[in-house]
C-alpha cells in the first residue's frame, strides 16, 4: 500500500515490484477513495448507473479518480472549477472516448447543479499545495458548497466530502451538518471499501 505524492513513484514501485500495489493516494487519482464514494451512492440511490455527479472545487485527484470511474460506469459527471484549474485534459478525454458517460467541465460553481444526486467537494489546496493556499482561496471563493449551492442543486441532492474538510472554506458548517450530508457514512465506507481490496489482492 502506497500513499505518495508524485503518481510516477507509484508506477515505478509497481513495475518492479512482484507483490499487488495498491494506490492509497497520488498527486494523480485516489481510486481507493472513489470505490468508498460508489458504496456510498450505491447505498443512498440503489444504482451508480445514470447518477448525477457534480464535483465543485478543484479538479484534482478526486475528480480524475471519477472519471477513470464514469469510464467505465454510465454517469452523468461534472466538474465545476474556477479557470485553469480543470482536471487533466488526457483523462477527460479518455473519459468522454469510452462513450459511457456525459463529462461536463464548466468553470460556473452552479453550472449543469440542477438534478445532482450528488454535489462533492475536497480541499482547494491538496498535498503537495498548502504554499498556494492563499492564493487558491482567492481563485476558489466563489466555489464554496453551500446551502444556495446545494439547493440550486435540488432537494434530492446529497453532498459528500473524502475528509478533512476545511469548513467555511470550500463547504459551508451548515451544509456538512445538514439533512443532505452523508460525509460520515462516505467515511465509514472506506474501511469496508478498502477491506474489499484486501481480500481481492489476497485472491479471497
Amino acid at each position: 500500500m502506497a500513499r505518495l505524492f508524485a503518481h510516477s513513484d507509484l508506477l515505478e514501485l509497481a513495475k518492479h515490484a512482484h507483490v499487488p500495489v495498491v494506490n492509497g493516494l497520488t498527486d494523480y487519482n485516489h481510486p481507493c477513495q472513489v470505490l468508498a464514494d460508489a458504496l456510498t451512492i450505491l447505498e443512498f440511490r440503489g444504482s451508480l448507473d445514470g447518477a448525477k455527479i457534480n464535483f465543485v472545487g478543484d479538479g484534482n485527484n478526486m475528480v480524475h479518480s471519477f472519471l477513470r470511474l464514469a469510464s467505465i460506469v454510465p454517469m452523468d459527471f461534472t466538474c465545476a472549477c474556477p479557470p485553469g484549474y480543470e482536471p487533466d485534459a488526457a483523462t477527460v478525454a479518455m473519459a468522454k472516448a469510452a462513450g459511457l458517460s456525459k463529462i461536463t467541465v464548466v468553470n460556473d460553481p452552479v453550472g449543469n447543479i440542477a438534478g445532482a444526486d450528488v454535489v462533492y467537494t475536497d480541499v482547494w489546496a491538496s498535498m503537495g499545495q498548502k504554499h498556494e493556499a492563499e492564493a487558491r482561496k482567492k481563485a476558489f471563493k466563489n466555489f464554496t458548497v453551500n446551502r444556495k449551492v446545494m439547493a440550486a442543486a435540488g432537494t434530492q441532492a446529497r453532498f459528500m466530502h473524502c475528509l478533512p474538510a476545511e469548513r467555511g472554506v470550500e463547504c459551508s458548517d451548515s451544509v456538512v451538518e445538514s439533512p443532505a450530508s452523508v460525509v460520515f457514512d462516505q467515511a465509514e465506507n472506506r474501511m469496508h471499501a478498502q477491506n474489499a481490496i484486501m481480500l481481492h489482492v489476497l485472491g479471497l
